[in-house]
């Protein structure tokens, strides 16, 4: 067993060492004068001894050792009777913790917003992190390269420590090891050739991860207290703490290591998700994204980057799935190519596998805002003034006007519009939609704002002559289906005061005045929707005076013989 004083990075290497060494020895030519049974109690390498390098254990202890005179351990550690005699094909095992090494600095690839060290410096492009140096990572990502050329992609509120970092110069190998304390770490590990060196391990607060060669992510949620792993390429052996059963997990499973140490079953990752729907030109300074759920999803992941080797990542968004959907928002983005990658979350909270989509954002010069009319508005009238703000980053702007919402015809186009305003005449009465793009230049149009909808009704029809009678009027117009009709009398052409008013559901009245004299009559339809319309233009009419005969009846002052008035 190994000291209670290793690091469980140590105790990781020991365990994996055990397995690797184990099946190194039964595959070599062994001896019979080097009893195996010694190889697997601690990490080693496999070292065979050659009929030309004429090999003692003393000569390998100033060759290889970090202390020759340690070579009395290699002796023990392989039960070798005579250290002056080796014959050749002799598979010795050398404990890795006897060889000469060196400590070796990982290295800062790439860094996106805000990343700083141990003393609490912002990291740089290209700075060295030695040995038992860290990262932590804000609202701003990292990729760093171990010493073993393992890359690792630090995402945001990451910390990460290099806790193995060595070079073992006269046997070319390299030890390397890091502990993630929180956050989130996609792992791409080099394969490891020195046969029996440990390979890459990542320890977190609940678990270890070994891998020799693979491509995984490890997340550390600090507030539930567990590790996740998802296994893209290869495999990982998952080990929790205090000699709980370890899992190994291949590619395409997952697994989460409870706050106990506790490791659960490698449970399959979820497909990457259907891309096919997204849109290739975004022209909305907000990027939307909407995924649709596929099943098991909780919540979607989304990277955005400049190119596919995602060298940074720009951005990392999270939805959580409502209504069977998502949507992932991306905010100041400049103009551009970007490709898009996501993946789905289940309920363990494991991410799955990427699918990726490409895509070109437009978004500039912004659109103008429509003032006027207001979109829906309904108008009784053939000539329309269209009104919009000015954009400052625009030179000049575009104005089209169509029958249909997908403006496929295009009833009119102007380019090059200098003002906010332009007037049309000559418009029939129907459903119009109109929309505005801005234009740096001639050849540098932004995108068109959103789609404005107007509707043009026909001017009422004044209404017929009125026939006239004795102290009342007769009234007829033309009227549509569903319409309510308001009829208003005045004395004056204003209407500045309304002596009558009526309203009908016909498109005819007779009404009787207050009095004889001449009136103003105007009238307005209501729509079935509520909509109401303008008033006609004024009519004029007169009510006569009359004198009543005998029988009560009224006879005009202008028609007729003369009225004989007796007592």
């Amino acid at each position: 067993m190994p000291p209670r004083s290793w690091s469980c990075v140590q105790v990781f290497l020991w365990s994996l060492a055990l397995v690797a060494s184990t099946s190194a020895v039964a595959a070599a030519p062994v001896p019979a004068s080097t009893p195996p049974s010694a190889a697997g109690s601690d990490p080693s390498l496999s070292y065979t001894v050659t009929a030309a390098s004429r090999d003692t254990l003393i000569a390998l202890g100033r060759r290889l050792l970090a202390d020759p005179r340690q070579w009395p351990q290699v002796q023990a550690f392989n039960r070798i009777a005579d250290p002056h005699r080796l014959p050749a094909g002799t598979v010795l095992r050398i404990p890795v913790r006897l060889l000469a090494r060196q400590a070796a600095a990982a290295q800062v690839l790439a860094v996106s917003g805000d990343v700083r060290g141990a003393d609490g410096r912002a990291v740089v492009e290209g700075q060295a992190v030695p040995q038992g140096g860290s990262l932590r990572t804000g609202d701003g990502q990292a990729t760093v390269r171990l010493v073993d050329g393992t890359v690792l992609r630090l995402r945001p509120v990451t910390a990460v420590q290099v806790e193995v970092s060595q070079r073992l110069p006269r046997v070319g190998g390299v030890l390397s090891g890091v502990r993630v304390q929180e956050g989130q770490v996609e792992v791409k590990a080099q394969k490891t050739t020195n046969g029996g060196l440990p390979g890459f391990s990542v320890s977190t607060p609940q678990g270890l991860l070994g891998v020799r060669g693979t491509e995984f992510r490890v997340a550390v949620d600090g507030h539930a207290e567990v590790t996740r792993s998802e296994v893209l390429e290869g495999q990982v052996a998952a080990d929790g703490l205090h000699g709980k059963p370890g899992q190994r997990v291949h590619a395409g499973h997952g697994v989460v290591v409870d706050r106990t140490g506790d490791v659960s079953p490698p449970v399959p990752l979820l497909a990457a998700p259907d891309l096919a729907g997204l849109a290739v030109l975004q022209e909305r300074v907000l990027v939307r994204m909407p995924v649709v759920a596929q099943a098991g999803a909780v919540a979607y992941l989304g990277q955005i980057a400049a190119d596919a080797r995602f060298e940074p990542v720009l951005q990392t968004v999270r939805s959580a799935v409502h209504g069977g959907a998502a949507e992932l928002r991306f905010a100041g983005l400049p103009d551009g190519r970007y490709v898009l990658r996501i993946r789905a979350e289940d309920a363990w909270g494991l991410q799955g596998l990427d699918a990726e989509h490409t895509f070109t954002l437009k978004a500039r010069p912004e659109p103008p805002l429509p003032t006027a009319p207001a979109t829906g508005a309904i108008l009784t009238a053939t000539q329309v003034e269209f009104t919009w703000t000015a954009n400052q980053d625009a030179r000049s702007y575009r104005w089209q006007l169509s029958g249909s919402e997908d403006f496929r015809t295009l009833l009119e186009d102007r380019h090059g519009l200098n003002g906010t305003s332009l007037s049309v005449a000559g418009l029939l009465p129907g459903i119009y939609h109109w929309r505005l793009a801005s234009e740096r230049s001639a050849s540098d149009q932004g995108p068109f704002g959103a789609v404005q909808r107007l509707e043009l009704r026909a001017q009422p029809a004044p209404p017929a002559p009125p026939t006239v009678g004795p102290g009342g009027i007769r009234l007829a117009w033309e009227g549509l289906p569903g319409q309510t009709f308001e009829v208003e009398f005045a004395r004056d052409a204003r209407f500045t005061a309304v002596e009558l008013l009526r309203q009908t559901t016909m498109p005819a009245l007779a009404v009787t005045l207050p009095g004889t004299g001449r009136y103003f009559v105007r009238l307005r339809a209501r729509d079935p929707d509520g909509y109401l319309g303008p008033y006609t233009v004024p009519q004029q009419f007169d009510i006569p005076n009359c004198l009543r005969d005998g029988h009560g009846g009224c006879t005009t002052s202008t028609a007729g013989p003369p009225i004989l008035i007796g007592p």
